[in-house]
């Protein structure tokens, strides 16, 4: 290709343009039939062109501009296009013209430097692509994953990148929530014991769960603060009446502490059962390890007193706890037989609850908790909570004889009587 090129200075338009499968209108307003790359001849202006070799010693010629009445030659050395109307490209200078230049015009070469770069390239990648049909099997499968090595490689590298950025995203966060505390800003005038718990560890929690949003957190945090402090002495003494069998009975299989109740033991009325849920939660955190801040929650409804469930503002209140004070600290709950009666504490409840927590909820039969249970909590932990499931389904055992039963996990791993 390059010893049939012929270099000129380029015109201030390009004179010539590449394209794989060209098509436009022609002059019989026909469309040509390319079958192989083509370029396209456009225009150019009049020059001088000066070659050796041609004739005598040294011999010009005046090349007058090119006239494409044609639109896609059919091949490279040939100016002829593939059209219905048979017309070719043709100098602007009668075809009888002994000109030595014309000839090697007709043959429809690029002319500017880019186009032979182009020229270049498309050879370059024409032997390639012949050269990849005689690779056997075995190359191709080891070029393919080659390929897709280096994707992987080009992905975990921008996941890591994307990562870092969310990382550094969420400590500028984190800082500025905790800034709120510091003096003359909205969040000083609160207690020591409640700017205790906002540290680095809950303000994460907060961008975590509220996905960055800085207002709704500053907001949490505030209400976590308010919450603090009118709950001190709870908190501190962890003194509360027992309004059921809400406990700590073990751990998943990545270290969460998993909770138990069953409504066939309520005691006292879900609004009297607040301060026990919340002590229950206090003894789950205790129980966690390092690099857990989750727990899993397993509600029974069977045997459920609806008299004692009438009113779902303390339901509500607990989902809000959930959302402030212990945010990000449900990795699960999973409510098990509930009975139809009970639907209305969930329609007048769900409205309020979060997206993002609804898929944390999960509405199983007891087959299918103990099911779930085998495959994701530890062996020892699935079986204890099977083991109260079926007493209290149980109907030869009274309320006395499970409560001498009612034991729970200590952040020590052993059991020890749930209620003194």
């Amino acid at each position: 290709v390059l010893a049939n090129l012929h270099f000129a200075l380029p015109p201030p338009d390009p004179p010539w343009s590449m394209a794989r499968g060209y098509k436009a209108s022609n002059c019989c307003g026909k469309k040509a039939r390319a079958t192989t790359p083509t370029c396209v001849v456009r225009p150019m202006r009049p020059h001088t062109e000066r070659r050796e070799g041609l004739g005598s010693m040294s011999q010009a010629c005046e090349v007058p501009p090119w006239r494409p009445l044609g639109r896609e030659p059919s091949s490279w050395s040939s100016g002829s296009v593939d059209c219905d109307c048979n017309m070719h490209l043709q100098l602007g200078t009668d075809s009888s013209s002994n000109c030595p230049l014309e000839n090697q015009r007709k043959r429809a070469i690029p002319v500017s430097f880019r186009a032979a770069v182009l020229a270049v390239s498309f050879a370059r990648r024409m032997s390639k692509a012949s050269a990849s049909k005689s690779l056997s099997t075995d190359q191709n499968s080891r070029v393919v994953g080659q390929q897709l090595s280096f994707l992987e490689v080009i992905h975990s590298l921008s996941g890591r990148l994307s990562q870092t950025e969310t990382t550094t995203s969420t400590r500028e966060k984190v800082a500025q929530l905790m800034d709120l505390l510091e003096p003359g800003q909205p969040l000083a005038h609160f207690s020591d014991f409640a700017k205790e718990y906002g540290d680095a560890t809950y303000c994460r929690r907060l961008v975590t769960k509220y996905q960055g949003d800085m207002k709704k957190c500053s907001y949490q945090l505030k209400q976590a603060l308010i919450w603090r402090e009118q709950h001190k002495e709870l908190l501190t003494t962890r003194r509360y009446t027992q309004a059921g069998d809400y406990r700590v009975l073990g751990a998943d299989l990545a270290g969460r502490p998993v909770l138990y109740m069953c409504m066939k033991n309520q005691l006292s009325s879900m609004g009297q059962a607040i301060d026990h849920i919340i002590v229950c939660m206090l003894q789950s955190i205790d129980n966690m390890p390092a690099g857990v801040e989750s727990a899993t929650h397993i509600w029974d409804l069977h045997g459920m007193m609806i008299y004692l469930n009438l009113n779902p503002t303390p339901l509500i209140q607990i989902l809000k706890m959930a959302e402030g004070y212990f945010a990000e600290r449900m990795h699960e709950l999973i409510i098990t037989d509930m009975p139809r009666m009970a639907t209305f504490l969930k329609d007048a409840a769900w409205p309020v609850v979060p997206e993002k927590t609804r898929n944390k909820i999960k509405f199983m039969t007891p087959e299918q908790s103990k099911h779930n249970m085998q495959i994701h909590f530890a062996p020892e932990t699935s079986l204890r909570i099977a083991a109260c499931m079926d007493q209290n389904r149980d109907q030869k055992l009274s309320l006395e004889d499970r409560q001498r039963t009612w034991m729970r996990v200590d952040k020590h791993g052993e059991l020890v009587p749930a209620f003194l």
